[in-house]
């Protein structure tokens, strides 16, 4: 694959991942409004976006079309075609200009960039964090033994990572991955002991859950998915379950008054924040995180919630996944060159030796060979196109299998009605600006049987067949099949 066809698979797999995310976002949403205590559960929107990002990947890998709900294949002019011959004198009668699609080869490269920079930009973002974080540990001063017994909270009870206290006002943290220390400000000595331990029991709660971890896999995922709406959204849920299950966690078991105590202390670090001119929010677990849900987690503290039921989240769980592959089957399947240089004559001899290929029309006259430049858009000529009388009857040069039989090639107009014949052996070929279709999708059809009649449908000047051959996707001159039956250059 070269870096063209590249660039258009991740395109349409940039879409995909796209809507991959917006429909699970959309569907959590949903379960979320009939179960709201699904807000508190990390693992639906940490899928979520894992669903949007693996989207990506898995659309640029080949879908074979028996797998493909969207087969209907799309010529791409990605590469120049070999083996091309300009007819001396071809006399035009009807012409077709069917690479208008070069604009999507510029398309593809231009959003290329783009994610690019928006990445890069997301990676500065996240580095910009780190050193902020680094910044801060480095001010701070490691608390052990006699400093560990003289802080309030920490007296009666022991730390399993190592404590730094800060003269800064950020609030309570747990930073780092790997190696997390627990991070706190000296202006926590002077909110009440009971909040000192239940603001230090919570990001406890968060290193025994693992909640570093799920947080700075969410980041990264968004940071995929920066383009994606619906992934930032996912993001600020997944944060938003991350404190909502720890403050479940901490309270559990506890008493109404401890409740009350953990609300004010919530409530008390939000002042903290809003003095905070840059927080190091994206690498670190924050106690007390401002923003317009700090309401409604006010009331869950105060209000214990019930857990959303196990089998709705099972249900979740599997249709995260399953809209992951839908993305994949339903993607349009692009039958682009990808850079495949044209098929030797030589590779094709065995075919055309054991079943002569017959004319797809009872007299051939070409009027534009493959390949030619003598053409309004100045672009190579990707088939041949034949004069033929309106209603002029198309023949099957050979037996095979009708894949493609419609009015709207590619999903468009600019071929007209088309057929698409499946000889076998990787073998194609295409026929439009047809006037009227004689087979449908599915049926077999023998050497020299009539198929369809010519016309003038689509993008022409005139009348005319126009006749592709493929071989394994990548176009051929259709000559190396046709040349026994086609007049003398």
């Amino acid at each position: 694959m070269n870096m063209a066809a590249f660039a258009i698979d991740f395109l349409q797999a940039s879409v995909g991942a796209l809507l991959s995310a917006s429909a699970a976002w959309g569907l959590l949403a949903l379960a979320r409004r009939r179960w709201p205590a699904l807000a508190m559960r990390r693992m639906p929107w940490l899928l979520a976006l894992l669903t949007g990002v693996l989207a990506m990947p898995l659309m640029l890998l080949p879908v074979p079309a028996r797998y493909s709900l969207v087969p209907v294949a799309v010529s791409l002019p990605l590469t120049k075609p070999t083996m091309a011959v300009v007819a001396d004198g071809a006399a035009l009668h009807g012409d077709d200009d069917l690479n208008d699609t070069d604009m999507l080869p510029l398309c593809a490269w231009l959003w290329l960039g783009c994610y690019a920079a928006g990445a890069s930009w997301h990676a500065w973002r996240w580095q910009r964090g780190r050193r902020l974080v680094r910044a801060l540990l480095q001010a701070a001063e490691r608390l052990d033994g006699a400093a560990l017994a003289a802080h309030p909270a920490l007296a009666d009870q022991a730390c399993p990572l190592p404590v730094l206290e800060v003269d800064a006002p950020v609030t309570p943290m747990l930073a780092g991955l790997r190696h997390p220390v627990l991070l706190l400000p000296r202006h926590l000595r002077g909110f009440d002991v009971e909040q000192q331990r239940l603001i230090i029991a919570h990001e406890l709660t968060h290193l025994r859950r693992r909640d570093h971890w799920c947080q700075h896999a969410g980041a990264l995922l968004q940071a995929m998915l920066w383009f994606v709406p619906a992934a930032h959204a996912l993001r600020r849920q997944l944060h938003w379950a991350l404190e909502l299950g720890c403050d479940s966690a901490v309270l559990a078991a506890r008493p109404a008054s401890a409740r009350r105590s953990y609300a004010a202390a919530l409530l008390a670090q939000l002042s903290v924040l809003q003095r905070q001119a840059a927080g190091p929010a994206p690498v670190a677990l924050q106690f007390g995180a401002a923003g317009p849900t700090l309401a409604e987690r006010v009331r869950r503290i105060r209000t214990a919630a019930p857990a959303a039921p196990a089998s709705v989240l099972g249900v979740i769980v599997l249709a995260l996944p399953a809209l992951c592959a839908a993305s994949v089957l339903l993607q349009p399947r692009l039958a682009a060159d990808h850079g495949m240089p044209a098929v030797p004559a030589s590779a094709l001899a065995a075919v055309v030796t054991a079943s002569p290929w017959q004319a797809p029309l009872a007299t051939l006259r070409v009027t534009s060979e493959y390949g030619s430049t003598n053409r309004p858009s100045g672009k190579p000529h990707r088939g041949m196109d034949f004069a033929a009388r309106r209603g002029s009857a198309v023949l099957a040069p050979a037996a095979g299998v009708v894949t493609v039989a419609t009015d709207r090639y590619a999903g468009g107009t600019r071929y007209g009605k088309v057929i698409v014949v499946d000889h076998g052996d990787g073998l194609q070929t295409l026929y439009a600006h047809l006037d009227a279709l004689a087979v449908q999708a599915g049926d077999r059809v023998a050497a020299g049987q009539r198929i369809a009649l010519s016309g003038a449908t689509g993008k022409v000047t005139g009348p005319h067949l126009h006749f592709e051959v493929l071989r394994d996707g990548g176009q051929v001159d259709p000559r190396t099949l046709l040349d026994t039956a086609l007049p003398l250059r």
